[in-house]
């Protein structure tokens, strides 16, 4: 027999469906037809709005390239999050605390949200995804597998990214399945509709110009815009400064 774990303070609505082991802390508050898949568990105070989905396991249909993993299959969400109605979470997560996942976002297997991030509404986050903490990704974005966004990241609404640049050969099997998804470093801004490409780097503090095709690394500290992007100014350095002096760092440009 699973073990289901409630706390006496958790509230849960109407019609939610547990499926195996799961456990609740204080003060958790469940909303109607919300499922739960086996293996998860939820901190103190973390709401479960109507109609989410906790811990879905990925399933093939027979016509997908890239392998599946489980990972360990099970679910840990911190306390003081917010999953929103309708978001559907996959198995082998980890979720940090007080963070918020908008409605209708999909976080696939094997993604790490750390502390005070934001996953916006119609966000699809794929598998592998590993989020720093306090960034915040908004409405409609699509991050690749394996996309590694570090802490204090801002991606703007919209924004697709890429891991792939063999796919016209891999759908068929006709090269080994493997990717390049791109890297995002800290403090970075990606602007609305902008595309960054497999294998590239968005250097730390740099800008992406809303709608820029980004096919090769951004520098740090540079603002980059267009079709494809190409370099227009430099971050201004008060504002580099500013930034630093924020986080207690030192500005590595006059180290």
């Amino acid at each position: 027999m699973s073990q289901v774990d409630i706390h006496p303070s958790a509230r849960l609505a109407d019609n939610v469906r547990i499926m195996g082991a799961l456990s609740l802390g204080a003060n958790v508050q469940v909303g109607a037809n919300v499922t739960f898949y086996p293996n998860v568990h939820i901190g103190a105070g973390t709401r479960i709005m109507a109609g989410a989905v906790i811990g879905r396991p990925p399933i093939r249909a027979g016509t997908t390239n890239r392998p599946i993993s489980l990972g360990d299959e099970t679910v840990r969400i911190g306390a003081h999050c917010v999953i929103s109605p309708n978001a559907v979470l996959y198995t082998n997560l980890r979720i940090g605390n007080n963070v918020l996942v908008g409605d209708l976002a999909s976080v696939r297997e094997g993604c790490q949200l750390a502390d005070d991030t934001v996953v916006g509404c119609g966000t699809t986050l794929m598998h592998g995804v590993e989020i720093g903490a306090r960034s915040r990704i908004h409405n409609l974005a699509f991050i690749v597998g394996g996309c590694r966004i570090e802490a204090d990241v801002f991606i703007a609404g919209q924004v697709g990214s890429v891991n792939d640049n063999e796919v016209y050969l891999k759908r068929f099997g006709l090269v080994p399945f493997r990717i390049d998804p791109p890297r995002i470093r800290r403090f970075a801004v990606v602007g609305a509709n902008a595309t960054l490409s497999a294998g590239i780097e968005v250097g730390r503090g740099a800008i992406v110009a809303p709608g820029a095709v980004v096919t090769r690394d951004v520098p740090a500290w540079t603002v980059v815009a267009g079709v494809p992007a190409r370099h227009m100014r430099d971050i201004p350095t008060e504002d580099r400064q500013a930034i630093l002096r924020k986080f207690g760092l030192a500005d590595e440009a006059s180290a």
